[in-house]
């Protein structure tokens, strides 16, 4: 299995959302590179790298240009 990057993001709350998008679309993705979550984590100037097989590469950017274009819910709403 070769990993590629399909996104990086440089919010450390974003990795886990993005991973998570994709594994509700049936793409296995972990957060790579040097900005990677550690025991310890704290604020990284380095991008996480959001890794994925190369065979899924086609459809996680699908899932994710969808997931990007969505409408965020307005809490003011009632």
């Amino acid at each position: 299995m070769e990993l590629v990057t399909v996104t990086t993001v440089g919010d450390a709350g974003r990795p886990d959302v993005v991973v998570g998008v994709l594994e509700q679309a049936g793409v296995r993705a972990v957060v790579g590179g040097p900005g990677a979550p550690d025991v310890y984590p704290m604020p990284s100037v380095h991008p996480f790298r959001i890794l994925i097989d190369e065979g899924d590469l086609e459809r996680a950017r699908d899932v994710l240009e969808q997931f990007e274009t969505m409408p965020e819910e307005d809490d003011d709403e009632d």
